[in-house]
């Protein structure tokens, strides 16, 4: 239900005014209807603020993108045009320069949230199943087999997960800015720029879920012992799942 619910949240962002749906100005020029002055001190005009530098910088490297691919001059053509474009939403405004190229570096913790939360539930769901086909494959008195085979496996999970997470994330990004041209931005997403740590999160949720998975094993087994014991029949316990 929670990833549901994100995903409707995600489509319902999707429907709105995103930066890619502007089109390309020829002269890098900034245009806009609204043209009042902003106060910084109000939220609403913060994001207002964020959403018109972002898709400053989005239009400039679209601009790029379309005339100069490819060539030497591509990056100071396009830093002239970016500043252009920020120069325009800093006048029509009222703000300065240097903060409309400072909110337009600002990541949205909502979306970025929404991306680790969308990639992450299923992450958990996968290793959940998975360290529970590994743990079946051990008996109880082949414990330290479990353990080699889950530090191995764990290693390669993080590895596999953090591959597929940093991919989810551009994907999600793409989407959510529909543009196709990321660029630098890339470098700026979470998963991305912090990898290590995502790798690091990413073996550790392994190690976790092995443990509850180990313990819930370990305690479904004294279960059918002490039924055996007492001379009832083996049966499951309630509530351990397999």
């Amino acid at each position: 239900m929670k990833l549901l619910g994100v995903l409707i949240v995600t489509l319902l962002l999707g429907s709105c005014d995103r930066p890619g749906d502007h089109p390309i100005s020829a002269n890098c020029s900034w245009t806009e209807e609204d043209n009042r002055a902003l106060n910084l001190q109000n939220r609403a005009d913060r994001h207002h603020l964020r959403d018109d530098a972002v898709t400053a910088e989005d239009l400039a490297i679209r601009w790029a993108d379309q005339r100069f691919p490819r060539q030497p001059e591509y990056e100071a053509r396009r830093d002239e045009c970016m500043e252009s474009l920020f120069t325009g939403v800093a006048r029509q405004h009222a703000v300065d320069v240097a903060l409309v190229r400072q909110y337009s570096q600002e990541r949205d913790i909502f979306a970025d949230s929404a991306a680790l939360l969308t990639f992450g539930l299923p992450f958990v769901g996968a290793v959940y199943y998975l360290v529970g086909r590994i743990r079946r494959r051990f008996d109880v008195d082949e414990s330290p087999n479990f353990w080699i085979m889950t530090a191995v496996m764990s290693v390669g999970a993080g590895l596999v997960g953090s591959f597929a997470g940093i991919l989810w994330s551009i994907a999600f990004d793409t989407y959510r800015l529909n543009s196709v041209h990321l660029s630098y931005r890339m470098n700026r997403i979470p998963s991305r720029q912090y990898w290590f740590v995502f790798l690091v999160c990413c073996i550790l949720v392994f190690w976790l879920i092995a443990l509850i998975r180990s313990r819930m094993f370990k305690n479904r087994i004294e279960y059918e012992d002490r039924n055996l014991d007492e001379g009832r029949p083996r049966r499951a316990a309630p509530t351990i799942m397999r």
